[in-house]
């Protein structure tokens, strides 16, 4: 039995084959274990991390008993309760289901094509800093309504966030870092907060200017947070799924031909990557009473952490979980967790997902990957750059 009392490698890169037998040994050892680094109850197993995520009476979102210095609480969705979590969901849900969103596929198609034409006809392009980081980007921002001349404001936050290394969510240094990034930011929505109020639009910070959660409007404190979480959830998640999808596929040349000479496996490809190369490494609750999971008494008022990645290779759920499978058949990843608090973005980013992919391959016959590096990040499996020499088609 490998040492669990050992560190598991890093979160902030891919981790390879000694992370996963890292997390494979604690799954079957220690499936529920109080962690000292971080401070927190890590959950591995993909059944009891499905009981976290699901059973939101028991695991609360709301962590401010836990991180009283945390002021990024009213209006962000995640880190509410109901009923006030479904009341403002449904503010927005319906700017972010598959068929409201079908509309902008033309548009996406648009943004990629310009982001591509940037590159011409350069024979190396790099996948993360020319097409994953700033296609997510342009897409929130038009959705909420962030006009191009001032998306610098959200690039610096997203590069401030990204930099962000502790691996205490808790911490109260943490916390005070995580707001002075946000700062600027949170300024910038607020003017454009009363841009809107004079002049709504049609974007989604005029639906929340002018929303109304049971007889009332919602204050500057909760649209600015609200507004904050979508257009960073929407940028740096969607950012990791496009660069895992790119670094897992050229990694499987075999299933990368399959794909570019069959699109309909496409969606499946995406799935796949979602549950092999899982974006966010963790989801965090707070217990609201003592509970047992995994046979382990987790005392009430303490911070889980479920390992997301570890529940995506879990072989109880998976066949042969460590295997690359574009044509795996049930897939029920967890990468946008589930529950009620099931990413909201997710068909968003499965469709600039997909229109990327299509796009590349369409535009190049030949990807031959020659350099990758990570962000130093706990909160996100993400490359910094990916080289790759390209032959147009």
């Amino acid at each position: 039995m490998a040492d669990q009392s050992a560190t598991p490698p890093a979160f902030f890169t891919d981790g390879g084959p000694a992370l996963y037998a890292w997390m494979r040994n604690a799954r079957d050892n220690t499936p529920v274990k109080f962690d000292e680094t971080s401070q927190c109850w890590k959950v591995y197993r993909y059944e009891d991390v499905h009981h976290v995520l699901t059973d939101w009476e028991t695991f609360s979102n709301d962590m401010c008993r836990i991180v009283p210095e945390h002021h990024f609480t009213r209006g962000n969705l995640s880190t509410m309760d109901p009923p006030v979590h479904k009341q403002l969901r449904g503010v927005i849900s319906q700017g972010f289901t598959p068929r409201t969103l079908a509309q902008l596929a033309p548009r996406i198609e648009e943004l990629v094509k310009e982001l591509l034409d940037e590159v011409g006809d350069r024979n190396e392009i790099d996948i993360a800093r020319d097409l994953s980081y700033q296609l997510p980007l342009n897409v929130i921002s038009e959705l909420i309504g962030v006009p191009r001349e001032d998306r610098g404001i959200l690039q610096r936050t997203a590069d401030a966030q990204l930099a962000l290394t502790c691996e205490n969510p808790a911490d109260s240094d943490f916390v005070v870092q995580v707001q002075k990034a946000m700062e600027e930011l949170q300024a910038y929505i607020k003017d454009l907060i009363s841009v809107r109020r004079a002049a709504p639009r049609d974007d989604l910070i005029s639906k929340l200017v002018t929303a109304r959660v049971e007889d009332r409007a919602l204050d500057e404190e909760e649209i600015v947070n609200f507004t904050v979480l979508l257009l960073l959830a929407g940028h740096l998640t969607t950012m990791s799924l496009l660069g895992n999808m790119m670094l897992t596929l050229s990694e499987h040349p075999d299933q990368l031909a399959e794909v570019r000479a069959d699109r309909s496996l496409v969606p499946n490809a995406i799935e796949e990557v979602l549950r092999y190369r899982t974006p966010v490494p963790e989801g965090g609750r707070v217990t609201n009473r003592d509970v047992e999971l995994g046979g382990t008494v987790i005392p009430a008022n303490k911070m889980v952490l479920c390992s997301l990645i570890s529940a995506n290779r879990d072989e109880r759920e998976f066949p042969s979980p460590d295997t690359f499978d574009i044509r795996r058949g049930s897939n029920p990843q967890l990468a946008f967790t589930t529950g009620i608090h099931y990413c909201l973005g997710a068909h968003l980013a499965r469709l600039e997902a997909k229109i990327a992919l299509n796009a590349v391959l369409d535009r190049y016959a030949q990807l031959n990957l020659t350099e990758i590096a990570w962000y130093q990040s706990h909160s996100l499996c993400n490359p910094k750059h990916l080289t790759f020499d390209v032959q147009r088609a």
